[in-house]
């Protein structure tokens, strides 16, 4: 065993540092990408709810594979509008007659600014049932 060892602990300090810096960043995106997951699915929840809403008032039962879209283009532009968010895609059906089902996504949006061009898209969907 050698006692006269002689170094620095820079190397490992700025090591330490580094990786620190770096999980932070990760965390930070992910944070980030679960905050834009909760816009979606709020603004999902929305049009689904407005849908269902509207067929149970009128007691029509949900029509199986129909485009809902043009009945809530007003509102998701008004909501989408409120929360700064924009739906790069959207879509409400119902596949069974009962249930209506929307998602709504949105490209990813970097909280940090470190983005390599469009990286991707963060979806959101949510189900009513229009008819019990």
């Amino acid at each position: 065993m050698n006692r006269n060892d002689s170094g620095s602990i820079i190397p490992i300090g700025i090591g330490v540092i580094t990786l620190t810096a770096i999980f932070a960043l990760v965390m930070t995106e992910l944070i980030g990408v679960q905050y834009q997951t909760l816009q979606n699915k709020q603004l999902s929840d929305l049009l689904v709810l407005k849908v269902a809403n509207d067929l149970s008032r009128d007691q029509i039962p949900p029509v199986r594979n129909l485009d809902y879209r043009p009945v809530v283009r007003g509102l998701l532009i008004e909501a989408a509008k409120f929360m700064d968010i924009e739906p790069s895609e959207y879509s409400i059906t119902s596949s069974d007659g009962y249930t209506i089902s929307s998602v709504v996504c949105t490209h990813w949006r970097s909280v940090t600014g470190l983005t390599f061009g469009s990286f991707g898209s963060v979806c959101a969907s949510s189900k009513a049932r229009a008819v019990s």
